[in-house]
């Protein structure tokens, strides 16, 4: 993989298609990208092995455009980050789905889910801020429109009860961690007008 992005931006630079700071930003795209890839591959290996892989699939690609727009909790290591994706949807798929409620109380998880993302700021990662405001906007925009699209999908679509719980954990769990974030932000503000 390594020779590939190479061999790209090694051809990038001699036809002169972008400047130093672009090449940088590619270099990290294409880090990202592998790193995603291999913690992707890991994780479907994981779930295949403990029976869960069609609900993995299901819940990751429901949940995949929200996290993607909204950002969240990310790390500088990628054992970290893997354990916590781990830990996340092994969370979402099988240990909170154990739980049994009544249908009331997952409408009810759904809609404070809808509500927390909705008033939290997006959380992108330190080495891929959002610069400008318009950038800031199309992706809230973006997170509220795909809400809206998301609730369709499991009240309309989908028929098993199963992945829609599932579904409905992994945006819960979403909601709390950028809760967690603009919660820790405000008090490191704070903390800074203290001292």
């Amino acid at each position: 993989m390594k020779s590939i992005s190479e061999a790209y931006i090694i051809k990038l630079q001699e036809n002169n298609i972008t400047d130093e700071l672009g090449i940088i930003k590619i270099r990290y795209a294409l880090a990202v990208l592998k790193n995603e890839l291999i913690k992707t591959f890991i994780l479907i290996c994981i779930f295949a092995l403990i029976g869960q892989l069609e609900a993995f699939l299901a819940v990751m690609l429901l949940i995949l455009p929200i996290r993607v727009s909204t950002g969240g909790l990310h790390f500088k290591k990628n054992i970290p980050c893997f354990l916590f994706s781990l830990g996340y949807f092994i969370s979402a798929i099988c240990i909170l789905p154990a739980l049994q409620f009544g249908e009331l109380t997952y409408y009810i998880l759904l809609a404070l889910s809808i509500f927390i993302i909705c008033i939290c700021p997006l959380a992108p990662s330190e080495q891929r801020p959002i610069i400008s405001r318009k950038k800031y906007l199309q992706n809230k925009y973006f997170s509220l429109l795909y809400l809206v699209i998301f609730t369709l999908i499991l009240l309309v679509f989908i028929k098993n009860q199963g992945i829609i719980i599932m579904s409905i954990w992994a945006l819960f769990l979403h909601a709390i961690e950028l809760l967690f974030l603009k919660l820790h932000k405000r008090k490191d503000d704070l903390t800074c007008l203290k001292n």
